[in-house]
């Protein structure tokens, strides 16, 4: 078998060559390099005593190829070029993909998060970076990738998908009610502790969600302005389970301390929000794999969400 004459040294020494024949200056070569010129000099010393020619003409103060040398650092120039380029490729394959999704904090809280543990599992090079946030947001100013938010329509801009729509039903712990045993009907509320989201929907007043309910149910008489009032779903829900009231649940947000029974639901209407979960993201992302990958996972999870009907 004929002994290849790339050996170890003189691969190592192809390095020092393809620098200085690029810069045209050994110093210039051993300062990128880390080296000493020194270093430089020896290694070009040995690649030019295995290939039996001069590579450089050693000037006074500078360096120049000799023909040997032009052809030798052309060949050299390509393949280390090719080299790069391919190992970038191979790093960039195996380094996870960031996707930054916004939701709203309570969403994220209770049904986002809970369920990124099976996400990972099944896509272990995708990084999700969850930003929680509500309230109007700029779409030409965007700092999200793929977005969650209850709405009543179309989002200018971003393309919008109806992703699951959400349904309203009282809840509270079952300490409360069982201090409150004449909570039967809807009207009965009227003696009870409200608890309110009062941003669930933007410009229709603090109590929007217990008044779509109490209209929807018949209980005209139950004052939805009473109670106590949150900025976050969450709070309220919170609220409830530490006894103080009767919240307003989001489906989504009180299917696991329903089935926990952390949380009760004194009655069965459950009545369909007029807000709508909605995926945004700018077309143009549309199509990246990645991006395919997170919302068929989240289409999925809709699908599995026992409480909430999705699209």
């Amino acid at each position: 078998m004929t002994r290849p004459f790339l050996t170890s040294a003189t691969l190592a020494s192809l390095r020092f060559f393809e620098a200085a024949a690029r810069l045209a200056s050994f110093k210039q070569a051993a300062l990128e390099l880390h080296v000493t010129q020194g270093a430089v000099s020896q290694h070009i010393k040995q690649l030019e005593q295995a290939l039996g020619c001069k590579l450089f003409y050693r000037l006074t103060r500078q360096v120049t190829l000799t023909e040997e040398g032009r052809r030798l650092a052309a060949a050299a120039s390509r393949a280390l070029a090719d080299i790069e380029r391919e190992a970038k490729a191979i790093a960039a394959a195996r380094a996870p993909i960031e996707i930054r999704v916004r939701a709203g904090p309570s969403f994220a809280l209770r049904w986002l998060v809970p369920r990124l543990g099976a996400f990972y599992a099944q896509h272990p090079n995708i990084k999700l970076f969850i930003g929680a946030a509500y309230g109007y947001f700029d779409p030409t100013q965007r700092d999200f990738d793929l977005a969650i938010e209850m709405l009543k329509g179309k989002i200018p801009v971003l393309h919008t998908e109806v992703f699951m729509e959400e349904t309203l039903l009282p809840v509270c712990s079952p300490q409360y009610l069982a201090r409150h045993s004449f909570l039967k009907k809807p009207k009965d509320l009227e003696r009870c502790t409200l608890l309110h989201d009062a941003h669930a929907m933007a410009g229709a007043g603090d109590d929007a969600e217990w008044r779509h309910w109490l209209h929807h149910v018949g209980a005209k008489a139950v004052d939805s302005k009473r109670g106590q009032f949150f900025t976050l779903a969450n709070m309220s829900i919170e609220a409830a389970l530490t006894h103080q009231g009767v919240a307003m649940g989001r489906s989504t947000l009180i299917e696991d301390l329903l089935q926990a029974k952390q949380l009760v639901a004194p009655f069965r209407q459950a009545i369909k929000s007029p807000l709508k979960y909605y995926l945004l993201y700018p077309q143009e992302l549309a199509d990246r794999p990645e991006m395919q990958a997170v919302m068929a996972w989240l289409r999925q999870q809709a699908k599995s969400s026992p409480l909430s009907s999705a699209r």
